[in-house]
This record gives C-alpha cells, structure tokens and sequence, in this order.
C-alpha cells in the first residue's frame, strides 16, 4: 500500500469524525467487566457485509489520502481510541457527544472507527453516498481529551497513569 493512517498523526486543528452506528452494545465489554464488576452479556453482533463495507471505506479513503490518522473502535469503544489517538499523537481533542456519553464512549458496537482529517466534508459525502454513518465529533486540539459534560482529563495525567501503572504495581518508585 501506498499509504496508511496510524493513529499517532493526528494534529492539532484534525476534525474527528466517527465511522459507523452506535447502538450501546455492551456485553462482555471492557466497561462491563472494568467499571460494572460484571461479566456477562453476548458480545455484539458481527454482520459481515457491514464490517466489509465499512473496511472498504475507510481503506479506500485512506488510499485517497483523505484520512491523516485511524483507529478502530473496540475494546474500550469509543473512550480507549480517544485516549490512544491522543496520547501517541501527543495533541488532546474537544468533543461533542449525542446522547448519554457513557454510552457514546463505552458502547463496543461493531464496524466503526475515528477518523482524524484536515477537511470532513468530502469524506462525509462519500460516506452518505457509500452507506456508512458518519458524524463529526470535534476537533483535535489542546492537552486534554476534553468531552462536553462529562470529562476534561489533561493529557499529562492520562499519560502518568497508563506508562506508570506497570512500574507502580512492580512495587517501583515514580520517575
């Protein structure tokens, strides 16, 4: 291939844009298992016909060199691939979620991605005319994954927890 999209270029001033449904899939989920103390549920259906469609999209727009940086959304949904994007780009992001955000951020439905790119609206229009839902969530921008009424969580903070739970759970004194 030509090009890729990892999920550490994203830049300041990217618009980040969601690929695919949110329906709120949460069995045997990462939120279930981590913050409820639950393990229970199925896990969300896989339709196939829709993971490929999806897929072929996202590909195709990153061959098109539309798409600067990429992450799926799985374990962890929407939450775990702002917290990854961000640390590994270094930049924070300003969102605006539709609905309960701990289900915008949590939910593990199948077939969707963040996107982060310099121009949305052609990609939109292809995603409209393709069949894949797409929306605007925000931009990149700033040290914080900041989400409208519900989180504000500098990056520097994020960070000292993900790279120093394995040293503080070996029982080693923070750098």
């Amino acid at each position: 291939y030509a090009r890729r999209a990892d999920f550490a270029s994203m830049q300041a001033g990217d618009s980040l844009v969601l690929l695919g449904a949110t329906e709120g899939a949460f069995g045997a989920s990462i939120f279930l298992r981590e913050i409820l103390g639950r393990e229970e549920g199925a896990p969300p259906p896989v339709d196939l016909a829709l993971e490929r469609r999806t897929g072929d999209f996202v590909r195709g727009q990153i061959q098109a060199g539309a798409v600067r940086a990429c992450h799926d959304l799985s374990d962890g949904g929407l939450a775990a691939a702002l917290a990854e994007m961000c640390l590994a780009s270094g930049v924070g992001c300003r969102v605006r979620l539709e609905g309960p955000p701990w289900i915008a951020l949590f939910a593990e439905d199948q077939a969707r991605y963040l996107l982060a790119l310099k121009d949305p609206a052609p990609l939109l229009d292809a995603a409209r005319a393709a069949g894949v839902p797409a929306a605007v969530l925000g931009t990149a921008e700033g040290g914080a994954i900041a989400v409208e009424g519900a989180l504000d969580l500098p990056l520097d903070e994020l960070r000292a927890a993900h790279e120093g739970w394995m040293p503080a759970f070996m029982g080693e004194e923070p750098a």
